[in-house]
């Protein structure tokens, strides 16, 4: 026993004079000029070694290096490249033997690293790694002996066979410390900068096949970007990539440059590893310009083993919106969706997916390919949208019409007149077409636009090579339906486009108060249109659009506009009466309408509208400006047989007879007035009957000398202006 206790005493005895020895003989400061050489031979850069280099043997043997800096080359913001404030590093000796390199705590102070690109393009990364020139190499070589140990010379033994095919060696790290660092990429050539002025690291115990712990916290600036990051998890280090794990990660950072605020951003990882489900939390709250937002949200991600796509399952996300720039001061934001993304394709689906904004809800499914256009497929589908309400138009519409019943002034600037005669008169941005490839479909229970309602709306389009094609498009509405088809090209210096429907049952009374808030006509109408024309604007429109719209209208009435009564009166007048009769509505029924509207040159105009009811027949021709919306159309008006109008007043002895009456005024006020000289003109039965009234009046008031050529002369002078 009194042995062992010797032998363990001399070996301790021993390497306490070893170290001793050590540090009485060997002082590492003499190593810098063979470092700083050797550095020189092997970048051409310079490596400034200012602080003593120390021993360090508890609890492992190590050393400590003082500051140390790795120089730039000349003409740069900075002097240096790479510099230290100080560092620590130890292995433990024993292991060693054991083919196992056991590296201690490794500890960098106050670590800098600048990257600069100057206007020029230099960088002062250029030609690291390149070996010095003659001169430079003769300008730093210090004098040292010619015998100095270099690995691999003839003095030491050759690695036998038996070393080779030696048990690898394995390497574990007892933790890295990274203390107030800091780093600067500049590239004055691009105009960008990015900063960290503070880092700091902390990674525990690192062997692979072993948990370890990795803590953080970052500070920098990216342009005006400035940015804090911290977070924590913990790592299982492996060989192979692939096989690396880790869990209970948590990431919290803030973001803001002059016009957004990232107040707070969190994600949470549960555990990761490929090919395993993962649970992830995450959290977003800030500003951008003109909206506010509060983010959460949750889904399951897998990274596939090959490392060639990742998953997303019952992704959640909630969100409150906050801005001017919204539809409303408030809105409320749901999506969920399952989702995938294949690396080597570029390509993203989502399948199952729903979004609510608000009270409207769609679901479907689409996909994303990336490419120079990216491809866009898509199928949505929803029980009804509202875009009135949901853009607040219904309630601008009733505001408005507050404000025109009142004798209210609005401000300079804002009369409804300024806005949109700037608008009237843009082009809208169609750029956006030219680079997409957009193909899809949409399904509506019920939709509402512009005060339209529409059901059971399909819509088939298509955006390629910057042409829109609404292949189809269905709907039901107002108890009939319409079928359109229609392309716009945004190609041209002006977009163009096409446009071809069907509209057939539909009552027209209802879609012309939601759409125009006009109740003149109804009835049950079969519209078919074909449409062209240059320009987007609603003044191009106006005035480029060409094409022809035929109507067939049945069992239906003109409001504002009492034919029958207009006849009655025209009667009354011929035999130089007051009409008498009771005040009927304003009204004109019909069986049938038929029309064909030709439109080009700024103006709709028509030759052959025809009505026709059991007891009238109109037939009328004229036209509209389409820019000014000034109305003027001719319409005449014929009794065909001996009835009772629409009051049951008796229309008797005017059979046949044919009552001119002129439309005017434009479209939001229309006026009807009837044309009597044009009524005298068209019955030439009726006019002679006038003439003898008239002649018999005279005769009656002057005796003879109604006779008389002059009062004859001055009679149908009267006449005349009586009717013109």
């Amino acid at each position: 026993m009194k042995k062992l206790l010797y032998a363990v005493l001399a070996i301790v005895v021993v390497i306490v004079v070893g170290i001793g020895a050590l540090l009485a003989l060997v002082d590492p400061n003499q190593f810098k000029p063979l470092i700083t050489e050797q550095v020189k031979k092997a970048t051409g850069r310079d490596l400034v070694i200012s602080g003593d280099i120390g021993w360090r043997f508890f609890p492992s043997i190590g050393f400590t290096l003082g500051q140390t800096e790795f120089r730039n080359p000349q003409g740069f913001a900075e002097p240096n490249l790479v510099q230290l404030g100080s560092a620590e590093l130890s292995v433990s000796v024993v292991p060693l033997f054991s083919r196992h390199l056991e590296i201690g705590h490794v500890s960098l102070q106050d670590g800098r690293v600048f990257i600069q690109t100057r206007k020029d393009g230099v960088s002062n990364l250029d030609g690291l790694g390149q070996p010095a020139t003659q001169e430079q190499q003769a300008e730093t070589a210090p004098s040292q002996p010619t015998t100095a140990p270099e690995t691999g010379t003839a003095s030491e033994p050759a690695p036998s066979p038996q070393d080779a095919a030696a048990q690898p060696w394995t390497i574990s790290l007892e933790g890295v410390e990274l203390v107030n660092a800091s780093a600067e990429i500049r590239d004055e050539q691009a105009g960008t900068f990015t900063s960290i002025s503070a880092l700091n690291l902390t990674l525990n115990r690192f062997a692979p096949g072993e948990w370890t712990q990795l803590d953080f916290d970052v500070a920098g600036q990216n342009g005006e970007l400035a940015f804090t990051a911290n977070g924590a998890t913990e790592l299982f280090i492996v060989p192979a990539l692939n096989n690396a794990e880790l869990k209970n990660l948590q990431l919290a950072a803030t973001a803001k440059d002059p016009v957004n605020d990232i107040q707070s951003l969190s994600l949470a990882v549960d555990k990761f590893k490929a090919g395993d489900w993962s649970a992830v939390t995450f959290a977003a709250k800030g500003e951008v310009p003109d909206l506010a937002f509060d983010a959460k949200g949750e889904t399951r991600l897998k990274l596939s083993e090959a490392f060639d796509s990742v998953q997303l399952q019952a992704l959640a996300l909630e969100s409150g919106l906050k801005g001017g720039t919204l539809p409303r001061p408030e809105m409320a934001v749901k999506f969920n969706a399952d989702a995938e993304y294949d690396f080597s394709k570029g390509m993203a689906t989502l399948s199952q997916f729903k979004a609510d904004v608000d009270e409207i809800s769609v679901n479907g499914e689409g996909s994303f390919k990336a490419a120079d256009i990216p491809v866009i497929r898509f199928a949505v589908n929803s029980d009804n949208i509202d875009l009135d309400s949901f853009l607040g138009l219904d309630k601008k519409e009733a505001t408005q019409k507050t404000g025109d019943e009142g004798a209210g002034t609005t401000t300079a600037g804002s009369t409804p007149e300024t806005a949109p005669a700037a608008d009237k008169n843009k082009e809208p941005d169609l750029s956006a077409l030219k680079g997409l490839d957009v193909a899809g479909t949409v399904k509506l229970g019920k939709f509402k636009a512009a005060n339209a309602k529409l059901a059971n709306v399909l819509v088939d389009m298509k955006v390629a090579k910057g042409v829109l094609k609404l292949k189809q498009f269905n709907a039901d509405l107002y108890d009939g339906s319409i079928t359109m088809q229609a392309t716009l090209n945004a190609n041209g210096k002006l977009p163009t486009y096409k446009v071809a429907n069907q509209i057939r049952g539909v009552q027209v009374q209802p879609l012309m108060i939601d759409v125009a808030d006009n109740d003149v006509l109804a009835g049950k109408g079969d519209i078919t249109m074909s449409l062209a024309g240059t320009g987007l604007a609603e003044k191009r429109i106006r005035e480029n659009i060409a094409g022809t719209v035929d109507i067939h209208f049945a069992d239906g009435a003109v409001y504002g506009v009492n034919v029958p009564e207009m006849i009655r009166e025209a009667k009354a007048k011929l035999k130089g009466k007051r009409a008498e009769y009771v005040k009927e509505e304003r009204k004109t029924d019909f069986s049938a309408m038929v029309a064909t509207i030709k439109l080009g040159s700024g103006k709709a105009s028509t030759s052959n509208l025809d009505l026709d009811s059991p007891l009238l027949r109109i037939a009328g021709k004229g036209h509209t400006n389409l820019v000014s919306e000034a109305i003027d159309f001719k319409v005449n008006t014929s009794v065909v047989a001996t009835s009772k109008g629409q009051g049951g007043k008796q229309v008797d002895e005017v059979a046949d007879l044919t009552v001119p009456i002129d439309v005017k005024g434009n479209w939001t006020e229309p006026k009807f007035s009837m044309d009597l000289a044009g009524l005298l003109k068209q019955n030439n039965e009726l006019e002679k009957k006038a003439q003898k009234e008239v002649e018999h009046g005279l005769e009656k008031l002057l005796g003879d000398k109604a006779e008389d050529d002059e009062v004859k002369k001055v009679a149908d002078k009267l006449l005349k202006g009586l009717f013109n």
